[in-house]
């Protein structure tokens, strides 16, 4: 009886693994034939089959209209996922909360932005869940796979700066969503957010390195399909790696640390002392229409400080692609970043860096990113939350 209860354990664990392979495949891809599904997976076309069978009885999957013969054979017949088929996203932004429901293709089909006004962090959680919630019912909850969400990272190590009231708690968060929805949910830092869309749905590789540059600098990695360092708090947070050159005195008892050197907070602080900016300015205050020499200054030796400490996290993971994201400033200052990177990644290593600058600022981007994180989490385990929710 115990030989039998394992081997069906471990058929239930390889049906779910299978199945998994291939929703994957036919949402990075596009729609797929079972032959193709079987070369892709490394899985036999019976295999493919039977697990095929069963997520189309489920609705996982649909058949499309065979493509028309172009030889002797029987045609193929696509598989594809349903149009139906939804996944919700939020995001957290100091100012506002952005929310959208969008396809397994990524194809926004409801987005909205709502002002923040919660004087603390109860209340700025609670009307993020209710925008969440206003969004689920005007997508159809019977259709909606699940959420995902994506909060800012700020600097608040050691108390220094102050968080915001969009610095909230995950697990309340958490909480406030699933008293008002019945739906998988995933949080995670705004980075890994956009490392994942890239991966599903902005067509990128299976090694790819994000950096993002904002009140604090993060990274996340995509490396084989899945995101490296598996909680939200144990990697990419590179704030105490020292920038090459730099002696600015950081909280934590070092100097030059990417914290008090790189970070908008950090610049921030800069520009009120120099007195480029005035006391209680904020990181938006960095880029204003009536732009100063001062603060070109200041944003151009930024540039060029991460220029000289991001190969450093380059070539500890040695990615096979590198994104930065952000805001950094103008064209120029931007590409001499970029240029600085290249530079000082082939002075480390001896090669050239596949590095690049990508600042998507369209709306509904940030709520985007953030329902990849629901796909993401539901194409882990495709056959057994389609179980679940049967």
């Amino acid at each position: 009886m115990g030989s039998r209860t394992a081997r069906t354990g471990l058929m239930v664990r390889q049906r779910n693994v299978t199945a998994s392979a291939v929703m994957r495949a036919i949402v990075r891809e596009g729609p797929s034939g079972r032959k193709e599904l079987a070369a892709a997976t490394g899985a036999t076309f019976t295999t493919i089959t039977k697990t095929v069978a069963e997520l189309i009885e489920l609705g996982a999957l649909a058949e499309s209209p065979p493509a028309a013969p172009r030889g002797v054979g029987r045609p193929v017949v696509p598989l594809d996922v349903p149009a139906t088929r939804l996944v919700v996203g939020a995001h957290l932004h100091p100012e506002r909360t952005s929310c959208g429901a969008f396809t397994l293709r990524g194809d926004q089909v409801a987005w909205r932005s709502a002002t923040a006004t919660g004087s603390t962090r109860t209340e700025r959680i609670a009307e993020a869940v209710q925008l969440v919630a206003d969004i689920v019912a005007e997508a159809g909850a019977a259709d909606v796979l699940g959420v995902g969400m994506a909060t800012p990272w700020a600097e608040a190590h050691h108390g220094e700066p102050p968080p915001l009231l969009a610095d909230v708690d995950h697990d309340e968060l958490r909480r406030g969503l699933r008293e008002r929805l019945p739906h998988p949910v995933r949080l995670e830092p705004n980075v890994r957010a956009l490392a994942v869309e890239h991966y599903w749905w902005g067509g990128g590789g299976d090694d790819v390195l994000t950096v993002l540059v904002g009140r604090s600098v993060r990274a996340a990695q995509i490396r084989g399909g899945e995101l490296s360092w598996d909680s939200p708090g144990a990697g990419g947070l590179v704030s105490h790696l020292v920038v090459p050159g730099s002696d600015r005195p950081c909280s934590c008892g070092q100097r030059g640390c990417i914290k008090a050197t790189c970070t908008d907070d950090a610049l921030v602080r800069r520009a009120v002392e120099a007195e480029l900016l005035p006391a209680g300015s904020s990181q938006h205050d960095l880029y204003p229409a009536d732009d100063t020499a001062g603060l070109r200054e200041l944003r151009q030796a930024r540039a060029e400080e991460l220029g000289r400490v991001i190969p450093l996290i380059m070539s500890l993971v040695a990615p096979g692609e590198t994104i930065v994201r952000g805001r950094l400033g103008r064209p120029d200052e931007i590409d001499a970043c970029i240029e600085a990177i290249r530079h000082r990644y082939r002075a480390l290593v001896g090669r050239e860096a596949n590095v690049r600058y990508d600042d998507s600022t369209r709306p509904g981007y940030w709520a985007r990113a953030s329902a990849a994180l629901a796909l993401d989490r539901y194409l882990a385990t495709p056959l057994e939350q389609e179980q679940e929710r049967a």
